[in-house]
């Protein structure tokens, strides 16, 4: 908020010196024009006040332009994260590399994610997988459905028989929400 404020004054200011000099380049103008004056007899002053209009001129106009740039930017850059986030909420199954075999499981049917370090189990309706990777990892490549419980835990938030301030329960099995997590869990359940 102060950077904001910080900067409408200096654009105020920047105003108030623009506007005089261009008060002051018309001045001149008009008596170069109605008066039929010559700009040598002007003097250095003349030049000078002309220059330094122009100067000033550039300097906002090109801030103005950095800035637009900067937003531009900015916003591509959202739209293109807001993308990504709709399509990876759209996929309907994830391909997970289980003893040098790409496998892919529906998304409806993983009922929980267990880390063990370096590896993960996936544990579907019907079988478990286990796969090296990070449940970090995992956890990116999936979409919101899946909610982060525990530093070992990510879980289906289709399966989820019932829950509390402490434990999830998912196909029977109950599975503590890290204290970290708490407040994650509190507002995506």
């Amino acid at each position: 908020m102060a950077g904001r404020k910080l900067r409408f004054i200096l654009y105020c200011i920047y105003m108030i010196i623009v506007s005089i000099y261009l008060e002051l380049l018309v001045m001149v103008l008009a008596f170069v024009i109605l008066a039929d004056y010559q700009i040598d007899n002007l003097g250095k002053i003349a030049g000078d006040i002309y220059l330094l209009t122009v100067i000033l001129y550039f300097i906002v106009f090109f801030d103005g332009l950095i800035l637009a740039i900067q937003k531009m930017n900015e916003k591509d850059r959202i739209i293109t994260e807001m993308e990504d986030e709709l399509n990876k909420n759209n996929q309907s199954e994830i391909s997970i590399k289980v003893k040098r075999k790409n496998i892919p499981l529906k998304l409806e049917d993983i009922l929980y994610v267990e880390s063990l370090g370096d590896y993960v189990k996936v544990h579907t309706s019907d079988q478990v997988h286990i796969t090296k990777e990070k449940i970090s990892a995992l956890d990116e490549r999936l979409p919101n459905s899946f909610v982060r419980i525990h530093r070992s835990f990510l879980i289906n938030r289709d399966h989820i028989q019932s829950y509390n301030k402490e434990f999830v329960t998912v196909n029977n099995i109950e599975l503590t929400i890290g204290r970290k997590y708490k407040n994650v869990v509190e507002e995506r359940l």
